[in-house]
């Protein structure tokens, strides 16, 4: 989880992963440049939970600060949240489940739950307000290590890169699945989340990513 500046939700976010009804899990989180008292908030944590652990850097950008916590993760799956985010307590028990039934597939995509606005502007056809459900996000991706690995993590740019890796994947031929449970909860309650969000918020339709991937 990469952050930055985001201590006045970085609670929620938190809380709701030590929420989970799985136990086995870590959570790595990279603390991007933060200059409003986010490290400290992180470093508490640390010590409330041994699962938790943080890492500090001068600001990349969050592509750099997740492929940085990807070469230090220890576990086989890979689960993306936010920071001004939060899951729901099952979000990581139906994963489980879903990897035990099919455990060929390394990719699995799920809609997420919006908290505020749906509607955002497209920047495939500027003056169109489209759902966020037609875009692609890091909330909606869990992924085999070794496959995002394989594909080479993030791309380090500052726009896109969760659509990149996405097409990456397909590229592949990843065998990939989906979950219809839409258990990750996205913030745009908030006007920081509107903005801070936006390249997230207008990438190509992740129904078409979704076809195309599974047509191979």
């Amino acid at each position: 989880m990469p952050t930055w500046n985001r201590v006045a939700w970085l609670d929620r976010a938190l809380a709701s992963v030590l929420a989970q009804q799985e136990s086995s899990w870590e959570l790595l989180i990279a603390d991007d440049g933060s200059s409003d008292g986010t490290w400290a908030s992180l470093c508490d944590w640390t010590r409330r939970d041994g699962r938790v652990r943080c890492w500090r850097h001068a600001n990349r950008g969050p592509a750099a600060s997740r492929n940085a916590l990807l070469r230090h993760a220890r576990g086989k799956w890979i689960v993306f949240l936010d920071s001004d985010d939060e899951l729901l307590p099952d979000h990581l028990a139906l994963r489980r489940e879903a990897i035990a039934a099919q455990p060929d597939t390394e990719l699995w995509l799920s809609p997420m739950r919006i908290v505020g606005n749906p509607f955002v502007p497209s920047c495939m056809h500027p003056g169109e307000m489209i759902h966020v459900d037609r875009c692609i996000g890091v909330g909606m991706i869990t992924v085999r290590r070794e496959a995002i690995l394989r594909a080479g993590g993030f791309p380090d740019t500052s726009y896109a890169e969760d659509a990149a890796l996405m097409t990456q994947l397909r590229i592949m031929g990843t065998r990939t699945a989906w979950l219809t449970h839409r258990t990750y909860v996205y913030h745009r309650d908030h006007t920081d989340s509107i903005t801070g969000h936006h390249a997230r918020q207008t990438r190509p339709s992740w129904q078409h990513v979704v076809a195309e991937t599974v047509a191979g």
